[in-house]
């Protein structure tokens, strides 16, 4: 039998896409920008008064490759507030090419509870003190022939094991006509306690036999009725409870 696991505490968000292109006029797009950075605020504050042990962002915290210097400096501010740690995953908009946003000089440089999935065929971050793994497989293109959960490894039993991944949902097997399918058998299979996925703009629960499974949505983007500026899912993790997740408003 299995040892007991401590509860584990996760906020999963996705697809903040921080400074943005192409909103409107000057005033607008500035307005844009300054709601993108509060949304990104409001992620860490909701991560400090949920006392949550880990932060999951699972691709595309950036719109583009060319944001400018200014706005890593304010991500690595409110980074700086946390001491739990981070899992970024890198996403389509913010894919790990020659430009990575993620490979620029001190923006990440003394952050030790900062970790950015880089391995292009799959990488685990353990965290021992919360007995818990993450495991992503990096971007380097968006492409059919790009599959976010391949090379999965199995699951250890004696940790909490979630995974991250980016990119488009299927239902069912065929030759994918989208960039980065992720198939239901796919999430089934792994066996993980947990699949924190991106890209897809709105809350959806993909999950499949007994693997949970979530898009977090996109804070900015979210429709009209929903919080002004977004949520993100809390995940609760308890042997007693199983997995639990709740949306958390910002």
């Amino acid at each position: 039998m299995p040892p007991i696991r401590r509860p584990l505490r996760v906020l999963h968000t996705a697809d903040v896409h921080l400074h943005s292109d192409g909103y409107g006029t000057v005033a607008e797009h500035a307005a844009h920008l300054e709601r993108g950075r509060r949304v990104f605020q409001r992620i860490v504050d909701r991560v400090l008064e949920d006392r949550v042990d880990l932060l999951l962002i699972a691709g595309d915290l950036f719109d583009h490759n060319r944001v400018p210097d200014e706005t890593l400096a304010f991500v690595r501010a409110q980074l700086d507030r946390l001491a739990q740690p981070v899992v970024i995953l890198p996403g389509n908009h913010d894919v790990l090419n020659a430009n990575a946003i993620y490979d620029r000089r001190d923006f990440l440089a003394g952050v030790r509870h900062v970790h950015v999935i880089r391995g292009l065929d799959g990488e685990t971050v353990e965290f021992p003190e919360l007995e818990a793994i993450v495991w992503g497989r990096g971007m380097e293109e968006h492409e059919p022939a790009f599959r976010p959960l391949a090379n999965i490894p199995g699951r250890d039993d004696r940790r909490w094991c979630l995974a991250m991944g980016h990119g488009f949902f299927y239902a069912e097997r065929q030759r994918p006509e989208r960039s980065s399918p992720i198939f239901a058998d796919e999430v089934r299979d792994t066996g993980w306690d947990y699949i924190a996925l991106g890209h897809h703009h709105h809350r959806t629960d993909v999950s499949q036999g007994g693997v949970t499974a979530h898009y977090a949505g996109a804070p900015l983007f979210e429709g009209e009725g929903g919080p002004p500026d977004g949520s993100v899912l809390r995940v609760d993790f308890s042997e007693e409870g199983g997995v639990r997740v709740a949306s958390r408003a910002l």
